[in-house]
């Protein structure tokens, strides 16, 4: 898995409407973004966020890999 380093405003601002979508609720702590499932499930991982400059952990480059299957879709 290639981790993405940084991402753009504009792509992150669409990941977070697909995040939401997906059922994530977006809460914003200090300076990151921190990414948290709605309801339980095993598909949707927990712990996701990412920081002010763009950089995204391990759960959310896994989540931004698919987003960015679906925007080449």
């Amino acid at each position: 898995m290639v981790k993405n380093k940084r991402i753009e405003p504009w792509v992150s601002e669409a990941f977070l409407i697909w995040i939401r979508y997906l059922g994530y609720r977006i809460v914003t702590k200090g300076i990151y973004i921190e990414f948290i499932p709605t309801y339980p499930s095993k598909n949707l991982p927990r712990g996701g966020s990412i920081d002010h400059l763009g950089r995204l952990n391990k759960q959310a480059s896994r989540l931004f890999t698919e987003f960015k299957e679906h925007l080449e879709a």
